[in-house]
């Protein structure tokens, strides 16, 4: 049987977007949400820790993950957001891959949805200057004492135990997850905390190898952002609506597993 990892790297995200609070009115030729009344999530006190278990190291800088001997946690305390902007991933964006409403008034407050009769229309999110749509946090993965050769490297993402207690818009934190490079063929998936139990796979078809630290690394960027065209199975309505957005706060966590591959 292979021998399973568990929590071999675990990511925790502490408040990232997640102080959420109704930022006021954003003016009409300025920035659109994805709220009918032109509203916007506020993000506001970020701090992002990683940490990885004995056998592994992690750095914020690949240029000294190959010196470093027992780092096991690195902070983000610096990614502070205020007045984000829901917006939803596609893969025919070109940089960012994501895009956000741009006809707000055509979304319905109740349900985050069209409006009958209407379409929504996009623009997309800009490769410069877009600090109100996502927050971007790399890090740099490797081991100190061997490569390990793994059948999987999977990441998926850990509610809060209070979820269900929290406003439905707290369900639309999600990650992009992509593998050293932001594009097409770095990304690996997208994790969501209303869609928990969905996971990411890091490693193709045939596994992979988790290097030793001064022969290389593993680069991982996790994007995230409020996923505006999330919707609830059971109410058939997007999480990030007008109706639904309060002052409160959460927390999650990305954990990423290993399996190690069989000899």
């Amino acid at each position: 049987m292979p021998k399973v990892f568990n929590q071999l790297l675990t990511l925790s995200l502490v408040c990232i977007a997640l102080i959420v609070a109704v930022g006021g009115i954003l003016a009409a030729n300025g920035s659109f949400a994805w709220f009918a009344d032109n509203d916007n999530v506020a993000g506001d006190g970020i701090e992002i820790g990683v940490k990885v278990s004995p056998n592994l190291i992690i750095s914020k800088n690949d240029g000294e993950i190959g010196e470093i001997q027992t780092q096991f946690s690195v902070s983000f305390t610096d990614k502070a957001r205020t007045d984000m902007i829901p917006v939803t991933r596609d893969g025919n964006v070109p940089d960012t891959f994501l895009k956000y409403i741009y006809n707000h008034y055509a979304v319905d407050k109740s349900t985050g949805l069209a409006k009958p009769g209407t379409e929504l229309e996009f623009e997309n999110v800009p490769t410069e200057d877009n600090e109100a749509y996502f927050i971007d946090c790399t890090v740099y993965l490797a081991t100190t004492l061997s490569a390990i050769e793994v059948d999987a490297l999977s990441a998926k993402i850990v509610p809060p135990e209070n979820i269900d207690s929290l406003p439905p818009y707290c369900k639309a934190a999600s990650v992009d997850v992509y593998v050293d490079t932001v594009s097409g063929d770095g990304y690996a998936g997208t994790l969501s905390v209303g869609n928990a139990d969905v996971g990411v796979e890091i490693f193709g078809e045939g596994g992979g190898t988790i290097p030793l630290n001064t022969t290389g690394c593993i680069k991982v960027i996790l994007r995230c952002y409020f996923d505006g065209a999330l919707t609830d199975a059971a109410t058939e309505t997007a999480y990030v609506n007008s109706a639904t957005v309060k002052t409160d706060s959460m927390s999650f966590g990305v954990e990423f597993t290993a399996t190690e591959a069989e000899n």
